[in-house]
Parts: C-alpha cells; structure tokens; sequence
C-alpha cells in the first residue's frame, strides 16, 4: 500500500495522499490500484495512472510570514510535521471478469491505493474480448509490461510528433513497423530525406529500399511537377497542349534517351529538353491565328527560360509505379528513399503513388498497406498551395476511404499545429497519436499538446523535457482510454 485517497474525489479524478517517506520512491506515471471503499469489503477495484505531484507544508506558505519562514530565514530547518505529498490519480477503469469497464462510481475518500507487482502486467487486464498486437515497447520504468494495440483502429490512422532528436524514427522503425507488419500489413515508407529509413532496411529480408530516380512517374503528375517549375505553362492553352502531348509518350522517350545517352541520365535530361522545345515550338508554329502564336510564343520563352535540364533529372525513371505496388504488396517493408530529389519530384511521386493506392480502394478492395510518410508538413502544411494543396487533398482522401478498407496513415511531423505542424484538416483524421518531446510552438494554443492531454492531467512543461524515446500514447489504438508513457530498447543498440 503506498497511500490513501484523499477528499474530493469523484469518478473521475481523485487525490492519492502517499504514505510517510514514500514521496521518495513513488513517481509519477505510475499504475495504481484502488480498493474502492476499502480493502475488505471494496465497491469495485479501480485501475488508474497517477500524475501532478504536489507537496505542501502549511508552516512554508510563501505568500504569509509565520515562524518557520521567519526561523528558515535565518538558517534553520523548519518543521516537517505537517507535510503532505499528493498526487492526481486518473482512472483507466474498473476492472471485471470482462476485462476493464468504465469507472462510474464515486472514488471514495480513504480507499487504500496499491502498487502493482512487476510480475504482473495490468496492460493484459485491458485486452480482453480484443485483437491485440503487442509493441516492443513498454511503460516506463516496467519492461515486462509491453503495451498492446487494438488492431481493429490500425487503420484509423496515426499521428507521430517530436521535434527534433526526440525519437520519432526510432519509434517508427522499432516499434511501429514490426506492429504493423504482425498485423497483417505491407509497409511503405516515404522517407523524406533517405537518411532515417533507408540505411537501416537495405538487404533485411522481406525489405526493399528503392531510390526516388528509379521511379517513373505517371503523366498528371509530371504535367503537375512542370506546372510547378514554370508557372506560366498554365497561362496558354496551346503551351500547355504541347506539354500534355509530349508527356503522353514521356516513359518510351526517357528509355529511347537513356540508350543514346548510354544511361547517362545528365545527357538524356539535355536531349529530352531540347527534344521538348523543338516539339512545343513546332505546335506553336501550326497555330493559324498570328495573335494566338504571338501569344503561345511569349509564353512558351517565359517557360523555358525556368525549365532547366536539372529539372528533367527527377523525372528519368523507368521503374513503373504499378510495378512498384505489385512488388511492395510482397514485401514487408518498401522503403522510398527520396534523398537527393527535389521537394517537387518527391510530392509527384507521393500523388502518383496514392492515386493507385486510392484507385483499389474505390474498387473495394481491403489494401492492407500502412502508408508512412515521414516530414508530414512537406506533404500536408497548414496553408497547402500549389503541388502540395494536392498532396493534401489526396491524403484527406485517403484517410476517409482507408477506414474500410484496411490503409493505415502514419503521418511524422517534428509539429502538431501551425507552421511546424499538419494541415488542421488531415490531422482531424488521426484518430492516435504518439506524442515525443514537443516543439515550444505547440505548448500553448488552440490544436496544440495542451489540448490533446491536459484533460488527463499530462501538463505541457513535462511534454518540453520528455527524455529521447519516451512518447504519450494516446487515442482508439491504446485499449487504454488515458494516455500511457511508454518508452523501447533500439534493435540498433541491442
């Protein structure tokens, strides 16, 4: 027994005053048991967290003067008679031969409070009745108490915040993906930068990594990636005529320029883009009306004083995005390694990807595909224009026809909200979330950590000096309705 409850209580939320010397030992975030009532005769048995640690000394109020400032003052040790040490106890549930109900009974003043023994793990009291994978991960400061999911909410998508070196990857490639993949599903992970995915899964077993310039990408999204690098394309239809027409052909003339060129990607670039002005100016050159040419002509200077041969590079692949698909739905885990590329070849990619992804599931298929995509802002920021207004359109989308037919989202964002943080209408769609070492900017707001978790007594102070690798769980994928801080061991460092 480490404490009794003190008054005030109610259903759900009490005080735990701890027995003598205890304070010393009893930490926050801890799993209390509750005999309701008492421990002879108790109403129901009460599992719960306990967070927001007070101590109070009635002698050492700071806002009056009494002796035992006025003797501390002068170096003495004040009393510590009347010392009281307390925490907030929220409850999980009460717990039944069904597994663990919601709590609805008052949590009676003077009920005793009990440590549970290591050997036990209380996480198992909320699983029954559920299918359940368990994470390699564990709550904090117990690691035989591994945390389980519902994997009925897998794909009600998920959210992943921290900023930066707080351990978002690491918790993505140890903890999540192995979940997923137990579950029953293809991981594909968009890694933004090539360097936190993409080194860690070449030549496992059941693992491809494939580089953003193997990839050929369908015609809308090259049509949409040319429109982003020269803005005035879409400013004459003629022009923009021109572009579609060639783009049609786009895969058969990058592997007739790459044979030429004897796979010097550098060359084809130069070949495609001379073979690409000569083609737009020759369809200019036909058009009757002398204004209407005069008009096409400007425009098309204007673009090809933006497009440059590097501009070509990204879209050189020949490895087809269906083939891809086909491929990854063998796999475990695909691994998209975009390092290099631009930030436009990479969201062309991503909306040429979903399009197939989205395309099955309108055909009713169940895809079983957990989609990561790591720098979620890149794809979905909070005021989306150009390429990446669709891009996050594309993933809100997703995210409403992927609950039927088994799509996971993951998104990873250094943010929550706001300039750091996903577009507030894809991140309305998450329905978990992991929540590392936040950002500054999402301490305080509307749509920041503060609204997520202060309704269970997590404050935002202790979310700014949360250690690397320690993250909140919280939301329909954790059986618990509170969120749990969990913590792993990296396979890197076992």
């Amino acid at each position: 027994m480490i404490g009794r409850i003190a008054d005030g209580a109610t259903e759900t939320s009490a005080r735990l005053i701890l027995l003598k010397d205890l304070e010393k030992e009893i930490t926050a975030e801890e799993l209390v048991l509750v005999y309701n009532g008492g421990e002879a005769k108790p109403t129901n048995l009460i599992l719960g967290v306990i967070r927001e640690g007070l101590g109070k000394n009635e002698f050492l109020s700071y806002t009056s003067y009494k002796p035992d400032v006025a003797y501390m003052r002068h170096g003495g040790e004040p009393s510590g008679s009347r010392e009281v040490y307390s925490f907030t106890f929220k409850p999980i549930g009460m717990i039944t031969d069904d597994g663990i109900e919601p709590n609805r009974t008052i949590i009676q003043p003077r009920s005793p409070v009990y440590m549970i023994d290591d050997s036990e793990n209380p996480l198992e009291w909320l699983v029954k009745g559920r299918e359940v994978t368990w994470l390699n991960a564990h709550l904090d400061r117990h690691p035989s108490w591994r945390v389980p999911v519902d994997i009925e909410f897998i794909p009600y998508h998920v959210g992943v915040y921290g900023s930066t070196g707080s351990g978002k990857s690491w918790l993505t490639r140890n903890v999540l993906i192995p979940a997923y993949v137990e579950a029953g599903y293809r991981c594909i992970v968009l890694d933004w930068s090539g360097t936190d995915y993409a080194p860690y899964y070449g030549g496992r077993r059941g693992c491809e990594v494939v580089g953003i310039e193997e990839i050929a990408l369908d015609a809308d999204t090259i049509i949409y990636y040319l429109q982003d690098k020269a803005k005035s394309l879409v400013k004459n239809d003629n022009v923009k005529d021109a572009f579609e027409e060639y783009v049609d052909a786009w895969p058969s003339k990058v592997e007739e320029k790459l044979r030429s060129s004897q796979g010097d990607k550098e060359a084809a670039a130069e070949q495609i883009l001379e073979e690409l002005k000569e083609y737009v100016n020759s369809r200019i050159n036909n058009i009757g009306r002398a204004d209407y040419r005069a008009s096409a002509e400007r425009v098309a200077r204007r673009v090809f004083r933006h497009l440059k041969a590097e501009d070509i590079l990204p879209l050189l692949g020949i490895k087809k995005i269906d083939e891809l698909m086909r491929k990854a739905e063998e796999n475990e885990v695909t691994i998209l390694d975009m390092g290099g590329a631009i930030a436009e070849a990479k969201l062309s990619l991503f909306h040429s990807l979903s399009k197939i992804v989205y395309r099955k599931m309108e055909r009713g298929q169940d895809v079983n595909i957990a989609l990561i995509i790591d720098e979620a802002p890149q794809y979905a920021p909070w005021d989306p224009r150009g390429i990446q207004a669709e891009t996050s359109t594309m993933i809100k989308n997703l995210a409403a026809l992927g609950r039927k037919k088994k799509l996971n989202l993951t998104l990873i964002s250094q943010g929550i909200r706001g300039e750091i943080g996903i577009n507030a209408a894809v991140r309305r769609n998450l329905n978990t979330h992991f929540f590392g070492r936040i950002h500054p900017l999402d301490a305080a707001g509307e749509g920041g950590a503060s609204d997520w978790l202060s309704p269970y007594g997590v404050r935002t102070d202790q979310l700014l000096l949360l250690k690397p690798g320690h993250f909140y769980f919280s939301g329909v994928m954790n059986p618990s309705p509170i969120p749990l801080l969990i913590t792993f061991k990296p396979e890197e460092e076992l």
